[in-house]
Parts: C-alpha cells; structure tokens; sequence
C-alpha cells in the first residue's frame, strides 16, 4: 500500500465485523460497522470534490474525538486534500493563526461554542463552515450557512459508478511523498508550527506499531486522547489497519467505561494513568482495613517478584557495566528470590489483585504511554499487578514513534527499544561528537517516520532537520540492555504528564513585564501543572509597604506567605485565556529565588535561561514547590 486511503478501503474490505463505539444518550456503547464509516466518507468526499476542494488543498478541522471526525479525516483525503486538525479547546488567536498559515477555505468545526469564538475569523476569511455536532441550533446554521454534518450525511446518496471511478483514481494518484496531514505545534514565538506529515511516514508506523504491540482483530481498544494529536491518531489508524475495535471515552465516564467496554488495549498521556492509579487506591483505602493490608501484602509480593524476574532477564535501565563477581550473583540471588515467591504470589493473586485488575474491565493486556515521563511508582504499579505499561517515546514531528517498549521486554525507567527502519544517535550537545553507550547526549533521529520539514517555514525547519536527521532536543542514553532512556530536554519546550507541550518563553516575557518581577523561570516538566520561580523587584515591594531586603540572606520570601499569594494573584492574572494562554498553561506554583539569575551561571551572554542549570541548581526548591 502506498497511501492511507488504501489502508481505509483494505481494512473496509478484510474486516465487515470491525466496530467503532460511540455512547447513545443512556451511555451504551453502539457500534458502527468500520464499513459503514468508510461508505459514508466516500460520500462526504463526493461532496467535497463537488465544493471545489481539489489534491493538495488544506482542509481545517478544528474538533475532537467521533466517528463523525474519522469520516470527515478519511474523507479529505480520499479527496487528495490534506488535513489541517487541531482541538476544539484552541485558542481563538492560535485557529486564526492556522486559518491563515495554512489558506484553508474550508473548516470543520465541533459545536457552536466554538463557532461563536472563532466567528469573526471565520467570516473575514469567508471560509465554508461545516459542524460535527448534531445538536448545533439549525437557526443558527440557517442563517450563518453552516452545514450541519450529521444530517448531511444522512442526506448524501452513495457515490455513483463514475464518482467511484473519480476516487479510485485520485486514490491512485496519491504518491508516498504526499501529505496527509500539516499537524500545527506551538513554537518558540508564541506562533505554531505546521508539522508536515506524509502518507509515506504514517504507513511505516503501520507496519511497526502493530506488530509490537500484537495488535489483532480481537482487541478492543479504548479511545481517551485528544484525536488530533499525532499520538492518538496514529493509534486510530493502527486500530483500522489491525482490525480492531474502537470505543469512543471520556475522562469523565472512563472507569465505568473499562467496565463496558472491557478493553484490551489502550493509549493515553502519563497523567491519565497517574490518575487512574490514585482512584485504585481510594477505592481500595475505602474498603475495610483487612481488605488493605490484604493489598498491601499481595503488591509487596508482586513488586518483588516483578524486579526479581526483570533482573534473572537482564531489563535493567543502568547505564553503567559492573563488576564480574556482581553480574554473575545478581541472577542468581534473584532467582532464588523469585523461587520463593512465585506461590505465594499465584495465591494472593488469585485472591485480591485480580480483583483489581476487574477494575479496569479484567482484560487489559497492555497500557500506551506516552507524551512525558511516567512517574516511576506509577510505571512499575501497573506493570507488578499484571498489566504491561508499553511506555513509548516520539514527537509530531516524527509521526510520532522513535522508540517504545514491547510485550515481553518492558525495562522500567526506559522507552523501550529503536524499531527496524529507524536509527537514533546520541550526540554531546557542544561538539555533536557521538556519545558511547551509558553516556548522554543530546538525541537525533533519522528514519522513516521524520517528518518532511515545517510548512512554509524553512529557518524552523533547518534548526532541527539536516541531512534527514531530526534533532529532538531531548537528553538520552542508551543503556545496558540496549534500550533508550529519557534524561531531560535541551530545549525549552516543557511537557506536563497530561501530554500538553507548551513553551515557557512567552510566559516568563509576559510575567516579567510586570512591576514587581525582575525575572521568572517557569517550570514543570512531567508534572501535573506549572510553577514558576521569581525573583522580584525589591525595591517596588518596599514601596508598596514589605519589610524585605535584597540583601539579607536570612530574609527568605518563601516563608511569607502572604507574599507568595500576591504573586499567585498576579501570575493568575496574566497567564489567563484573555491573554492567548490555554488552561494547561495558567501557573499553579510560586517560588522565589535565593539569588538573582546571572549571565554566565543561570543565563547565556545573549540573556537565555540555562534551564538545566537553573534546575540544578534550585532542584530542592522547585521539588518542595510541586510537593505542595
């Protein structure tokens, strides 16, 4: 197969029982045969050939997860257009900003709540407007000539023979090196970056992804992330290619839909699984305390067993190589170790932790993470009590697999193994010698999977991509047992557990515009939410009536905490949605600095923030702010 049209039209053919589950109004799962979803796109791309749309336009849709925006995607490109998504929770400025960049003359969008915000755009750009929701007000679309998609389609007649004939032609007709998708990133500037994804670069994940993770007709996956993310998007596809079933969630419903649903396998960013770990707990705390202490022995025994068999397999995420005698006992000592649980394991847990994984619908052979860093307890949780955490690691823009765990070989602390087809190289951020095995450095990836560049912006593309290869600004190292560890992030983009990037410049120039911060470094990295270090202006809080001194090294602003509310107050005021900032960006933390920042330790001669140095540095200050 050349193209992801032939993907959809193979996978409508191979598998007639394939189901994709949307909820009715009493949050029943009904399916919808893949077959069916497909028929409906090839009317709807009909349609779109009818409207002008033509090869290699740009097509906006700007909504979330449902069949309806699977048919819409699979229906521009049957139509050779390329697909332009981003999330309904976007900001008015960054939509307009695509609207533009890309010169899309049609938009999908997801209700009318997202209608009234982009409105003004919309119209100034007089672009054609289709909405997925079937409940948006028909007065509304009557008088702003909006197409309600839902009963579009129920109107469309089947493609006629010749139309047929035009799709089968335009699905030939796409090359490899076609775009399927401009997927926008943010960027340094504030402005997002149009990632260029090509048929060619989603098709090798087609033919990785799956076989690693044994994806079949059997599974039922369940659907939770943002679709318009590479992340999710790519696991559709998988879905589609391996026949499986889909079954549309929401954060909201998901416990009770890993009862419904009973999934085999499912995709999601660090945070969900932190959070879907914390409702274990308090179920289980809620229960009577012989039921706990129960747990507590059952996991003990788990967690032991667990590390015991990683060290006999030699899935260890240490980097350096130790001595004979250590390497020969290891083993051994833990296989005696494993010798002596293995029953009472078998026993507890077919007493309690089965009950636990009945939780999460009793048949879950393996978990996706990915998006950031997966705190360690939270990884190794899952993976002692049975369910597999397949922890991956990539970027939009490398569609996005560079590496990830795969049944039978999940070394904790790692993200798995580089797949065929792929190479990455560990670089010394200065020099860009290669870094031996055990050594960080900075990673670069070439392969496949590497995007084609950034739309219309060359200068971007050139800082990451030379030669084929894509500089990740990630820190890694390889360790002992081949596999790729994450060390931390040479650039500035932060990655919170929820999956969400976000750059911290614009953030930081905006806090320090105000009178009472000198300076500000935000931070948060795999974390829930943001913080942020200050360092203020001193002289204009002993203005405003504080008794502080810049100079009293005893005078720590961290114990004032009427300070510290002031400051919350106003960073709450500035980062806010007003201003073009999302949710996931508002600052949650305030700490300030016991020193200023200084060019040559914390910042560059050109005034840069040092970021790793700056961690270092107040690692103990920034690890009380998230402990809060």
């Amino acid at each position: 197969m050349k193209n992801l049209p032939e993907v959809f039209a193979a996978s409508a053919k191979r598998f007639p029982e394939q189901g994709f589950y949307s909820k009715d109004s009493h949050k029943f799962f009904k399916p919808t045969p893949f077959a069916q979803l497909h028929r409906k796109a090839a009317a709807l791309a009909t349609h779109l050939i009818g409207q002008g749309v033509r090869p290699g336009d740009r097509v906006a849709v700007f909504a979330d997860n449902s069949a309806e925006w699977l048919i819409t995607d699979m229906a521009i490109q049957m139509a050779g257009a390329i697909v332009v998504p981003r999330g309904s929770d976007s900001t008015a400025q960054e939509l307009e900003f695509i609207l533009g960049h890309a010169e899309t003359q049609i938009c999908f969008i997801e209700h009318w709540r997202l209608f009234k915000k982009i409105s003004a755009v919309l119209k100034k750009r007089g672009v054609r407007v289709y909405a997925l929701d079937q409940a948006f007000p028909e007065k509304v679309a009557a008088e702003e000539n909006i197409t309600v998609l839902p009963a579009l389609l129920k109107k469309l007649p089947a493609p006629t023979a010749a139309e047929e004939m035009t799709l089968d032609k335009l699905r030939e007709n796409i090359q490899p090196s076609d775009l399927f998708t401009i997927i926008y990133t943010s960027g340094t500037t504030g402005e997002p970056k149009g990632v260029m994804l090509s048929h060619a670069n989603m098709l090798y994940q087609l033919q990785v992804a799956p076989r690693l993770l044994e994806m079949s007709a059997k599974d039922r996956i369940l659907s939770i992330l943002p679709v318009w993310h590479i992340f999710e998007r790519f696991m559709l596809y998988g879905v589609i290619h391996a026949g499986s079933h889909y079954y549309y969630s929401n954060k909201k419903d998901l416990m009770e839909d890993f009862i419904r649903a009973k999934p085999t396998l499912m995709a999601s960013a660090p945070r969900l699984w932190e959070q879907i770990y914390q409702k274990l707990r308090e179920r289980i705390d809620k229960t009577e305390a012989f039921n706990r202490e129960l747990f507590d022995l059952s996991y003990g025994i788990k967690q032991r067993l667990h590390r015991a068999v990683n060290t006999i397999n030699g899935q260890s995420d240490e980097t350096k190589d130790k001595g004979i005698v250590e390497t020969l006992l290891e083993p051994i000592t833990a296989g005696l170790t494993a010798l002596g649980l293995k029953a009472p394991d078998v026993y507890m847990d077919s007493i309690f932790l089965v009950r636990v994984r009945a939780m999460l619908g009793g048949e879950l052979r393996g978990t996706i993470s990915g998006g950031g860093a997966l705190p360690r307890h939270i990884d190794e949780f899952f993976n002692a009590i049975g369910i597999p955490v397949y922890e991956g690691y990539g970027m939009t823009e490398t569609a996005p697999l560079i590496s990830m765990r795969a049944p039978g070989k999940v070394i904790i602390g790692t993200v798995g193994s580089v797949p065929a087809g792929t190479t990455v190289e560990i670089r010394n951020e200065d020099t860009g010698r290669l870094m031996p095995p055990g050594e960080p450095g900075v990673i670069f990836v070439k392969g496949p999977g590497v995007m084609q560049g950034y739309y219309k912006n060359g200068e971007a593309t050139l800082k990451v991509l030379k030669d084929g290869w894509m500089n990740t600004g990630d820190i890694g190292v390889f360790t002992r047992s081949g596999a790729l560890a994450i060390r931390g992030r040479a650039k500035d983009t932060i990655v919170l557990r929820s999956g969400e990037n976000l750059e911290p410049v614009p953030i930081e120039t905006l806090l320090a515009q105000h009178p009472l911060i000198e300076q500000a470094v935000v931070v948060g990295q795999d974390q829930k939410n943001l913080g942020v270090l200050i360092w203020p202006d001193y002289d204009r809080l002993i203005d405003a009536g504080h008794n502080v001194s810049e100079f009293n090294l005893k005078d720590d602003l961290n114990t004032k905490p009427e300070l510290i509310t002031i400051f919350k107050e106003i960073c709450h005021g500035l980062i806010s949605e007003e201003n073009g900032f999302k949710s996931h960006e508002r600052i949650a933390h305030v700490r300030f600095l016991p020193d200023k920042l200084r060019v040559g330790e914390d910042m560059t001669a050109l005034m840069k923030i040092r970021r790793n140095a700056v961690h270092a540095k107040h690692a103990r200050l920034i690890e009380e702010m998230f402990a809060e």
